[in-house]
């Protein structure tokens, strides 16, 4: 009994040194080190992936390594990933395709559907490669940008990139953000709309920006539906009032920031505080807003000025039509169904450039009777 219990305590003992010995030249982390603590554990699968990664570098064959450590640890991806992409460099496609499938298999995270999406890529294989993308974007996390270049790379067509974008708010989002970087906003406009159904406040920058784009590229119904999937159905000025919230993106009030203008918006009561400090441009746009109207129809907008310490120089802007600031009303009839509404200042000949400050409490858009519109 007690030479039984000396010999297993010699046997650990004789363990621990070698496991201690194998780890120190682990950690030495060269070839020839690395290669001895194989040695001294070789069913260590972190000594074996290292050592196979060396061989790598080196132009050696590391798939018999490999083969160990997967065989050692039935649950990690890693050696069969490794496998599967060494064997693809062989041109053996069948191997390729059997181990990268066998990572995916036991491990359902990103990096094995990522790898499959590029492997069907490059082997112009489509239908298993949106297969995997879409699998590869539901689980996707941090920078999504590669993977959606991948899919533009496959095909130009909207469409069929747009199927293999899952339903997660967060990918629609970051999906969307590419598509207004990369300039591709026709594609963007049914992502923005499966976007906006969420209903989520925080996606209502991006959202606001990519109703800008549709603005710009005259993609009026587009710009229309996002804008009404956030705020609802609206006709004339938006925010007539400047009430908050203030968004300044779409179809609200746009500001542009000029040298020697302050604008700065006031709650009690709410209105649009202009400032000039004598070195604005001599001509310049103040405020923008995009009207969504009937073509061929007579308006009639209204504004009102309770305090105005500059008297000349600014007018609104409407469809051909425009009107001094102190005229309070200008009649128009909408040239499209998309019409932009600007406040503008020109420096009169003559004059020095306008010193003080204008606030507008409302501005109104009304369709004008029959009645009017025979006057």
């Amino acid at each position: 009994m007690y030479y039984a219990i000396a010999a297993v305590f010699a046997l650990a003992a004789i363990f621990s040194v070698r496991h201690a010995l194998a780890d120190f030249e682990f950690r030495r982390a060269t070839p020839a080190s690395v290669a001895r603590a194989v040695e001294l554990a070789p069913s260590n699968t972190e000594y074996l992936l290292l050592r196979a990664l060396q061989l790598d570098y080196d132009g050696a064959d590391p798939a018999a390594l490999l083969e160990r450590a997967a065989a050692l640890n039935p649950l990690s991806a890693a050696p069969r990933i490794r496998l599967g992409l060494g064997a693809e460099i062989r041109g053996d496609n069948a191997a390729a395709e059997r181990w990268l499938l066998d990572a995916a298999r036991i491990d359902r995270q990103f990096e094995p559907r990522w790898t499959l999406a590029n492997f069907y890529f490059r082997r112009d294989n489509l239908a298993e490669f949106w297969k995997w993308t879409r699998a590869a974007l539901q689980i996707s996390y941090g920078d999504r940008r590669p993977l959606f270049d991948l899919c533009w790379r496959a095909t130009d067509d909207a469409e069929t990139v747009a199927h293999a974008i899952p339903g997660q708010r967060e990918v629609l989002s970051a999906y969307l953000v590419y598509l207004l970087e990369t300039h591709r906003v026709a594609a963007a406009a049914p992502i923005a709309l499966r976007l906006a159904a969420f209903g989520d406040p925080a996606d209502r920058p991006i959202l606001g920006a990519a109703c800008d784009a549709f603005i710009d590229a005259r993609l009026v119904s587009q710009a229309q539906r996002v804008w009404r999937a956030l705020y609802g159905d609206h006709t004339g000025v938006f925010h007539p009032t400047f009430a908050a919230p203030r968004i300044g993106h779409g179809f609200d009030w746009r500001s542009a920031e000029i040298p020697g203008v302050v604008e700065l918006d006031l709650d009690e009561p709410a209105c649009r505080r202009i400032t000039f400090d004598g070195r604005e441009p001599e001509s310049c746009e103040l405020l923008r807003q995009m009207l969504m109207l009937e073509p061929g129809r007579a308006y009639k907008l209204r504004w009102r000025v309770p305090m105005s310490d500059v008297n000349s120089g600014l007018e609104w802007r409407i469809a051909g039509a425009h009107a001094p600031l102190s005229a309070g009303e200008l009649s128009f009839t909408a040239s499209s169904e998309l019409v932009p509404l600007t406040l503008n200042y020109d420096r009169p000949q003559g004059e020095p450039r306008a010193e003080g400050s204008i606030e507008i409490s409302s501005v109104t858009v009304q369709k004008k009777s029959a009645a009017n519109e025979r006057e």
